[in-house]
């Protein structure tokens, strides 16, 4: 029995990649698809807008939480118009902030995308949703699938905890200026540490989810709490030329 044979069979597998790699597949169409988001959560806040950091945008803005396995909860934004809405049977004639209470659960799929507002430097992660509906018995989801390019050379870091992790952007298309927005997207352990030698230009495929983070900061000698809004990757290969993992 030859050596490489024997690397194979000593091999672990490795279910949690399989599934995730199985995940990416359906939520891309195995490729078809370079962004797509699919969100299961509870509507915390709702606003009708007429932009969205300076974009001209007539439409919503709202915030869903959706929890993780270990209870932790996630504030997700997400951009709609009134076409993206399914009213059902029973939300025609009715304002949407009548009919998307506070507490109900929505389901929503779409394209994630990231908007700076240059007058206040924040940057806006957010679902720009294509279908948003009432969905009471949906189980929670959180699931982001994106194909594009590294925009920078990544940052790797150790947290005192000893968490590695690699600080990443995505370039994908900006939906609504028809250019290019950069998705700021973290990951950990082993995935940090393969990332971390990748270079700008490099083309990615990744799974992950919404996440909202809080943390802190030194602001003239006083702490003060602030939110990273980022994809947090679970699986992630870089692509080569012909399209091939």
């Amino acid at each position: 029995m030859s050596k490489k044979r024997n690397k194979r069979q000593d091999k672990k597998p490795d279910f949690l990649a399989d599934l995730n790699a199985g995940i990416l597949d359906d939520l891309t169409e195995r490729g078809r698809i370079s962004n797509a988001a699919g969100l299961a959560g509870e509507l915390t806040e709702l606003e009708e807008v007429t932009d969205i950091c300076g974009l001209r945008f007539n439409g919503y803005l709202a915030k869903i939480e959706t929890k993780r396995p270990s209870g932790i909860i996630d504030e997700v934004a997400v951009a709609f118009t009134e076409a993206a809405v399914d009213r059902g049977k029973t939300g025609d004639g009715l304002r949407l902030e009548n009919y998307f209470l506070p507490g109900s659960r929505l389901l929503i799929s779409g394209r994630q995308q990231a908007l700076k507002d240059f007058k206040s430097g924040k940057v806006l992660v957010f679902i720009l949703a294509e279908y948003i509906g009432l969905s009471p018995k949906a189980m929670l989801q959180n699931d982001i699938a994106l194909m594009g390019e590294l925009a920078y050379k990544p940052t790797y870091r150790e947290t005192p905890r000893g968490k590695r992790i690699s600080d990443i952007f995505v370039k994908v298309e900006n939906v609504l200026t028809g250019t290019s927005c950069y998705i700021p997207c973290i990951c950990w352990q082993e995935n940090a540490d393969e990332v971390a030698g990748w270079l700008p230009g490099d083309k990615v495929k990744l799974l992950g989810r919404c996440q909202s983070r809080e943390y802190m900061i030194v602001v003239f000698f006083f702490f003060k709490q602030k939110t990273a809004y980022e994809i947090s990757v679970s699986f992630i290969k870089k692509i080569g030329e012909d399209g091939n993992v």
